[in-house]
Parts: structure tokens; C-alpha cells; sequence
């Protein structure tokens, strides 16, 4: 690729607007973050600015209350054009099909926009995809279901890997991404898929490690190796759709499940019942494809990370195991140690923890195209323009996330607290920590926002405050080195992989070599 030429200049309404223009030729990963540094300047001085891709106009903004627009609107602004290039190149869409979807304005709510009401039902693309999510997936009661079948099978699989008060050396980048990925998957697409593939979780990870590749939509020849991991990994998840379907018995007791070994989960029988009333077979294979890696794509890499920042820093290691003892309890039938995951998502410091984890290491950039022209800031932006809030920015800009001695470019695991005193059981008045978002939630948008925002966040916030939990009050931990991701020796602890900006939950690009040694 050509490397950037970029110049930086006050558009001839900068004064009126709070508007700038930064004239993009072309962008390469070696100038990333070059173009990042000028964007954080611009947007610290301006509320917008515009980057000129081609004859693309695209707006850039951190302001909340245009963040919060960009949620709110359906009518003025729509998310269809980055899902439109997920569905083309990631899940393999046929032309004719994406005809189809670029057709339907109705919107992805129940009641279809207004103008598109004459919409047949069996065209309502987006709103079928959307309501099998939002029905099977984000609702309290699966949120429920899935995390108890998670956490019933990581303390299984924990269990049989590591025997009770043995000593074993851990690369914890390894654990994450098979032994934790493992659990995730047959949570969510049954225990039958490693059966039809042993190799699954290997070329899971090789696909989520080029899928945003995919996503730019250059042409096979251009990008030869993404393509090829694509066209196998789809091959192996239509394979497991037929089997499924092969081998579910529709009459049977397992038709009204929350889980059985086919398919998996209900909201991944349910998303199958839809593909295959709306997509051909090579698409369902593709959004199947997609599903599987939305699962642990950002949970897997933030689990990760909240594990090193804790392990890696001593006094906030001490604070959260000591914190997280309080989750556990002593099961009145068999005595044994438990979780009590209401207590758990209460713990303070570990929801402190948890946002913390995410606003450091998740890079996305919420994005909406106009489908009206409209104001923002006072700047008019014309029909088929972007618009475009990048989370790398906002989630560092330090008015909003800045303390005294932490800055917001760095890590602090009780910057999401506030303490209050109240008296104790004796009388006496301590203070207490409490957990706090106050005056940041519109400058906080890890799982994207609006009617698209990601319909497994709760779950996924579940999954990552359960998993550090059960690991520092499950087992005795001792750090012993960082490491390449070869396993090499490494001189420094890890940095967000560059290779994953503004697409997705950016993994470290070290590894943590520690001991672990099991309690219980």
C-alpha cells in the first residue's frame, strides 16, 4: 500500500462549524497510529472533523452528544453499510442476496420505520436477524441459562485439567484461547462440532485472526491467504449445520431445549431455523462462521487482558482475590465452594476491573452512514456521508477518564470508583467503595451502541468477570515471566496487537507465563 498523504487544515467553516478537513489518500498499518495522534489532536480542538477517503466523506467525532445521536437515530443514520461488507466478504453473501438486504429500509425493530410499513414480513431482513438475538440471546433469562452452563462446564474443565494441588507452568495465552475458547464454543454450538472437527478451535483462531482482513474487501488475488482460511473455515461450519440438522430430532424432547449437543444453545437453534428460511446455505455457513467468532472475539482477549493487568500488578492482585472470596460460598447440600454470580456482578472493584479492561483494550469505531441529510454540531452533513465515533480516542481522552498520578493512557483498576461512608455493623463509620459510570457513559461505548449495539455484551460481561474470579480463588498463582507469542523470553510486558485496531478487542501481543496450582 501507498503510504499516507495527509495534511492537516482548517476547513474554510472551522469557525462556524468546529469542523476540519483531513484529506486521506490511503492508510497502511505502518502509519496507523500517526493518523490516530493527528485525528485525537483534531477532535480535542473541533467536535468534527472529515476525513476525505477517495470521494468518501467521512465525519469523525468523540462529542457525546454526538456519540448519543449516532445511537439514537434510525431514521437519519443506519449501521447497514459496515454490516454490509461483513455480510459481502466475511460471511460470503452472494450478490443477489445483498440486493436483497440493501432493499430493505425497514429498520431492525418490530414496527418497521416509518414510510416501509407495506413491507412484506418475509423481506424484513434485518429485523428477522435482529429479533433472534435480542429474544435468544440478550434477554435476562438466556443471559442466565448460558452463564450457568458456562460456568458448569469451565469448573468441569478446569477440574479435569489440572489436578488438585499439583504445581503446572501455564502459558495463559494458550489457556484463553483453547481451553477457555473450548468451553465458550460447546456453550453456544453444542458438543458435536469438535466431534466433526478435532481441529476446530485451531482453525476457529486462525480465522478470527484474519476475518477483519477480510472485511477491507480486497479481491481474492490481493489478499490470497484470508481467502483460503475462509472458503475451509466455511466449509466446516456448513458441515455442522447439515449435521445438525441431520441429527436433530424436531419432535423429540429436545425441541423446546435451552441446550442439547446438535446445535448447541437455543439462540444458535434459532438463528439456524431463520438462515435457513433467509440465506442460502453458503451465506448460513458464513453467518454461522461469523456467530462463532462474535462468541469470544472480544470476550477472549479482554479475559485475557483482565487477568495480566491484575496478575502483573501486586496490590491490585491482593484487592480483587481478596475482593472476589466474598462471591464464593458453601453450597447447604454437598458443602462444596460455589459461586454466587449475583454477588459476583456487584463486586465493585471487579466491575472497576472489568471497565477498565475494556476501555484500554477495545478498539472499534462506531459507524453510521446518513440516509438524510441532517445537522451535527451545527455543521450540515449530506445524504451518504459517514459518520464515524472512534473508541480508541474517546476511551482516552483525558478530560473525561484522566485522575491524578493516572493518566488515561494508562491502567488503573480502581479508576471506576467512588467511596461513600456509611456506618458498619458496630456503628462506625468506614468508607466504602462503590462502582460508578457517572458523567461517562456517552464517552463509553466498547459494544458499540443504538439498535446494533452487540446483543452478547451481558453475557460476555458475565463471562469475564467469572472467569478471573474463579482463577484467583480456584488456584494459587505465581507469575514467572512475559514471552513472545512464540515463547521466547520477552524484555517487556505486552501492548494491544496493533494488527487488530478499529475492528474488534485487540489481544495482547505478549504472553504470561505463570504457575498454577488448584485449591479446590
Amino acid at each position: 500500500m501507498n503510504r499516507i498523504n495527509e495534511t492537516l487544515a482548517s476547513a474554510a467553516s472551522a469557525a462556524s462549524y468546529d469542523s476540519i478537513i483531513l484529506p486521506l489518500v490511503a492508510l497502511s498499518l505502518a502509519v496507523i497510529f500517526g493518523f490516530l495522534e493527528r485525528t485525537r489532536i483534531a477532535l480535542g480542538q473541533h467536535d468534527l472533523i472529515k476525513v476525505l477517503i477517495g470521494t468518501r466523506r467521512v465525519y469523525m467525532t468523540t462529542t457525546p452528544q454526538h456519540v448519543q445521536a449516532m445511537f439514537r437515530s434510525q431514521r437519519e443514520m443506519t449501521s447497514d453499510i459496515f454490516m454490509l461488507d461483513v455480510m459481502a466478504y466475511v460471511w460470503g453473501m452472494s450478490p443477489e442476496e445483498l440486493r436483497m438486504w440493501r432493499a430493505d429500509r425497514s429498520g431492525r425493530l418490530k414496527n418497521p420505520l416509518p414510510g416501509t410499513e407495506d413491507t412484506p414480513e418475509n423481506e424484513r431482513l434485518w429485523a428477522g436477524h435482529h429479533h433472534v438475538y435480542s429474544e435468544h440471546l440478550a434477554r435476562a433469562g438466556p443471559v442466565a441459562f448460558l452463564t450457568d452452563l458456562f460456568y458448569a462446564r469451565f469448573m468441569e474443565k478446569l477440574a479435569r485439567t489440572y489436578p488438585l494441588g499439583e504445581w503446572k507452568t501455564v502459558q495463559m495465552l494458550d489457556f484463553f484461547t483453547k481451553d477457555m475458547a473450548e468451553v465458550v464454543l460447546t456453550t453456544f454450538m453444542g458438543t458435536r462440532i469438535l466431534e466433526l472437527h478435532p481441529d476446530f478451535i485451531t482453525r476457529m483462531s486462525e480465522f478470527e485472526s484474519i476475518a477483519h482482513h477480510l472485511a477491507w474487501g480486497l479481491p481474492r488475488w490481493m489478499n490470497r491467504h484470508p481467502w483460503e482460511v475462509r472458503d475451509r473455515f466455511h466449509s466446516m461450519t456448513r458441515r455442522y449445520l447439515e449435521s445438525a440438522w441431520e441429527n436433530f430430532d424436531w419432535s423429540g424432547p429436545d425441541a423446546d431445549s435451552e441446550w442439547e449437543p446438535n446445535f448447541g444453545a437455543r439462540v444458535t437453534r434459532e438463528l439456524a431455523i431463520w438462515m435457513r428460511k433467509s440465506l442460502k446455505p453458503q451465506t448460513a455457513a458464513g453467518l454461522t462462521a461469523a456467530f462463532i467468532i462474535g462468541t469470544d472475539a472480544n470476550a477472549i482477549p479482554m479475559t485475557t487482558w483482565s487477568f495480566m493487568e491484575v496478575v502483573k500488578d501486586p496490590c491490585l492482585f491482593k484487592a480483587v482475590k481478596e475482593e472476589v472470596q466474598e462471591a464464593f460460598v458453601s453450597d447447604p447440600e454437598t458443602g462444596s465452594r460455589k459461586l454466587d454470580k449475583k454477588k459476583l456482578i456487584g463486586l465493585p472493584l471487579l466491575q472497576s476491573v472489568y471497565m477498565e479492561t475494556l476501555r484500554m483494550h477495545v478498539s472499534i469505531n462506531v459507524t453510521r452512514e446518513l440516509t438524510q441529510p441532517m445537522t451535527m454540531g451545527g455543521y450540515r452533513i449530506e445524504t451518504g456521508s459517514v459518520v464515524q465515533a472512534p473508541s480508541t480516542i474517546a476511551h482516552h481522552d483525558e478530560n473525561i477518564w484522566g485522575a491524578d498520578e493516572h493518566p488515561a493512557s494508562e491502567f488503573w483498576g480502581w479508576r471506576h470508583l467512588k467511596y461513600v461512608e456509611e456506618p458498619d455493623e458496630s456503628g462506625k463509620t468506614v468508607r466504602k467503595p462503590e462502582f460508578t459510570t457517572a458523567g461517562r457513559t456517552s464517552s463509553f461505548f466498547p459494544y458499540g451502541g443504538g439498535v446494533s449495539i452487540c446483543p452478547g455484551r451481558h453475557f460476555a460481561k458475565h463471562e469475564i468477570m467469572m472467569t478471573l474470579a474463579i482463577l484467583l480463588d480456584r488456584f494459587d498463582i505465581e507469575f514467572l515471566s512475559w514471552t513472545t507469542l512464540d515463547g521466547r523470553e520477552s524484555d517487556r510486558a505486552p501492548q494491544n496487537d496493533a494488527r487488530y485496531f478499529g475492528a474488534v478487542g485487540m489481544p495482547p501481543d505478549r504472553d504470561m507465563k505463570v504457575r498454577l496450582r488448584r485449591l479446590w
